[in-house]
């Protein structure tokens, strides 16, 4: 953290920044998803299809997003990109885990704002637009700026007074990682995907039905695999981003190690990693079903299969940004 004071953020200007560019990000998601959702898969929808849409991002965006806020702008702060200012943290005060910090407030007003739009969905008559229920689902917004202002002064303050090696050593960095990486990453993937594959799958059997009426309840396993193909890059890349803020913060803090060397690689090989990785998913599901037999599927069994990538790619991702940001950080302390 060696930059000078004038060219440092303030939190709020962090703030803002971090705000700014996540919503970028989850705006133009959310537009795809959209998209997706109300015309690639079927341009057909009810109430339900609304209220689900909108209750998904909310789920996924307000609950998580204010701790993958907080960790992003500690990245920032370990680099030296921002000055606390007169942010003052107690004597005993500690860096506490991000998740547990915020997801107190976080869960709560999720449930609430998802609560509210299903309220009008059902309970006042309201029935969406395709582009109203995206406007609408943009709306976590607000809850996530104000969750995350709430604590990112004090946790940045914490952080930096705190200072290298201050943190408690984990047990187990095996636990630690599951723990703080991976279930975190599973419930927020398993959310969205949970919502687009029940979308995708269903109207893929609709369709499938309408031509052959003995097929009902399927699903074509050629749409299953190219569906994994986009599941497995989307969310093994985000995973591995998301993934490497944890793995900055732990190992400024010191709760894991600096063992091993890492995983040296550029940003873009990285991505051509994940996008062979989640291609060969998707031709090694659909050669192995195609050899058993498996034309279609049942429903269930679609959704079996996109939840298991969702756990693979999570998984992978998270060892991907881990070893990755760790490698980083060995050539920054060895001057390479």
């Amino acid at each position: 953290m060696d930059a000078s004071n004038s060219k440092r953020l303030t939190v709020k200007q962090m703030l803002m920044v971090q705000m700014l560019v996540s919503f970028a990000v989850i705006g133009i998601l959310v537009a795809l998803g959209g998209f997706l959702v109300f015309s690639v898969m079927g341009t057909g929808y009810t109430p339900f299809t609304s209220a689900g849409f909108i209750a998904a991002v909310y789920l996924a965006f307000i609950t998580f997003q204010p701790a993958g806020t907080l960790y992003a702008a500690r990245s920032e702060l370990i680099q030296g990109k921002v000055d606390t200012g007169t942010i003052q943290a107690g004597p005993d005060e500690a860096p506490r885990n991000p998740w547990s910090m915020t997801l107190g407030t976080s869960l709560p007003v999720a449930i609430l704002c998802t609560a509210i739009a299903v309220g009008f969905i059902y309970g006042l008559g309201w029935n969406p637009t395709p582009a109203g229920t995206v406007l609408a689902a943009l709306l976590y917004v607000v809850p996530h700026f104000l969750i995350t202002a709430r604590f990112m002064g004090r946790d940045l303050a914490v952080f930096a007074s705190r200072g290298l090696g201050s943190g408690k050593r984990a047990g187990s960095a095996t636990g630690r990682i599951w723990g703080v990486y991976v279930l975190p990453n599973l419930v927020f993937q398993g959310i969205i995907n949970g919502a687009l594959g029940t979308r995708a799958f269903s109207q893929e059997a609709l369709k499938l039905k309408e031509q052959f009426p003995v097929l009902t309840g399927l699903v074509p396993s050629a749409a299953v695999s190219v569906d994994l193909v986009f599941t497995f890059v989307f969310v093994c890349g985000f995973t591995a981003l998301a993934a490497t803020t944890y793995m900055l913060s732990d190992l400024f803090q010191g709760i894991i190690p600096m063992k091993g060397k890492g995983l040296k690689m550029n940003g873009f090989l990285l991505f051509l990693l994940i996008l062979f990785m989640g291609i060969c998913t998707g031709v090694v599901y659909g050669i192995v079903l195609h050899g058993l037999g498996y034309q279609h599927l049942p429903l269930g069994g679609a959704l079996v299969s996109k939840i298991s990538c969702v756990f693979a790619a999570v998984v992978i991702g998270v060892y991907l940004g881990k070893e990755w940001v760790k490698a980083k950080a060995l050539e920054r302390t060895q001057g390479g």
